[in-house]
């Protein structure tokens, strides 16, 4: 009798998922390792996260990376830095602008330029103000905060409803640390000028049953100068809109649209060297203009220089440091962030990161790009071995 075949020794488990390769879309896996990581789906196993960078396309003799962003693999993303003409709003001359759509369109987050108001209780500067704003100035209007900023906003320029505005307390150190700063550079150029920063964020529906989450920081700076004319005194303001940023998202998918907001809006970094250049152009532009068109600049009359440069540093430094990694590291933004936001922070060989929240696993890769899991069978330095993926763990905050 001829002997029984011999069976060949099975692999372990393990082994199976080892894959060096994964088969292109369409094409039958070429052995069992791939069919066994083609079993694991991207958006429902794992979840890929990659840092898309944004450049200033307009200023610079070459395209410069202005800042970048955390956003899931796949998503269509537009934007980069819009600049306005030097005739226009000085204050809003350089603004970052994006917009990104998960893959299926029903998921969009954006954050909208900058916009700066202007407002005088002198009728002959206020006509002048209101002159600029057709040309291209600033904008016209009182002072306001970020909750009525939010309720307007909605109705007005988004023409949807605006429910349970709140106002954002968890981000109050932090800005009162930056009034205290211009109201000190108020005081070294000897101007009488208060600056008041406040947050809140709002839920916005629209006609069309989608909802979504307005998130918005306002600094209004005011002064009172005396009139030698009446024996009264004068007041202006400058207010403006350092950030805007909205989630827009299918009543259904809410839970995962206000994670993805808190991860993408908590992942913003600023390139340092853009920042100066931009700083050290800026500078330039507005001592050129100080010493050439004194009389032109009409703020607050008389004092009107002294309290551009004190209004332009203190605008700088907010747009530096508004939303940087050390803000983001801030213990009152990790705490919104972590509670509002729904996120979590994982440390990794590329430092502390927030990422969106409900996740059991993340690994990252050094570059700028995560991976998070629920499945536990799922390791992509298995299923991916071309690459390098370093498993992440949980930091308290």
């Amino acid at each position: 009798m001829d002997p029984e075949p011999q069976q060949a020794p099975r692999k372990p488990a393990q082994q199976i998922i080892e894959t060096t390769q994964l088969a292109a879309p369409g094409q039958r896996p070429a052995n069992r390792n791939q069919a066994a990581a083609l079993n694991f789906t991207e958006g429902k196993d794992y979840v890929v996260l990659e840092r898309h960078r944004f450049l200033d396309e307009e200023r610079f003799d070459r395209p410069v990376e202005a800042f970048s962003m955390l956003f899931p693999r796949g998503w269509k993303i537009e934007g980069g830095v819009k600049w306005r003409g030097t005739g226009e709003c000085r204050a809003d001359i350089a603004s970052m602008v994006v917009k990104a759509t998960s893959p299926d369109g029903a998921i969009v987050f954006q954050v909208i330029p900058t916009r700066t108001f202007t407002w005088s209780s002198d009728s002959m500067i206020l006509k002048a103000m209101q002159s600029g704003a057709r040309s291209g100035g600033c904008a016209v209007n009182q002072a306001f905060d970020a909750r009525q900023y939010v309720e307007g906003y909605a109705r007005k320029d988004l023409g949807a409803q605006v429910s349970d505005v709140r106002v954002d307390d968890s981000l109050g150190d932090l800005m009162r640390k930056f009034d205290e700063q211009a109201n000190s550079i108020a005081r070294q150029y000897g101007d009488n000028t208060t600056t008041t920063s406040t947050g809140a964020f709002g839920r916005v529906t629209w006609p069309d049953g989608t909802e979504g989450l307005l998130h918005v920081a306002v600094t209004a700076r005011l002064s009172r100068t005396p009139n030698a004319f009446s024996g009264g005194v004068n007041s202006s303001s400058m207010t403006a809109v350092s950030y805007c940023a909205l989630m827009r998202y299918p009543p259904a998918r809410k839970d995962e649209a206000l994670k993805l907001y808190g991860m993408i809006a908590a992942s913003h970094r600023m390139n340092p060297i853009w920042t100066q250049a931009k700083t050290e152009l800026l500078n330039k532009l507005g001592n050129a203009e100080h010493a050439q068109r004194m009389e032109t600049i009409r703020l607050v009359g008389e004092r009107s220089k002294a309290y551009a440069r004190a209004a332009n540093e203190a605008s700088d430094q907010r747009m530096r440091n508004w939303e940087s990694q050390q803000a983001s590291q801030d213990r009152q933004h990790t705490r919104f962030v972590q509670t509002i936001r729904e996120v979590e922070t994982w440390k990794g060989a590329d430092g502390p990161v927030d990422l969106s929240s409900g996740y059991k696993q993340a690994w990252g890769r050094g570059n700028g790009s995560y991976i998070l899991s629920n499945n536990p069978n799922f390791d992509p330095s298995r299923v991916f071995q071309d690459q390098n993926w370093q498993e992440m763990k949980r930091a308290n905050p």
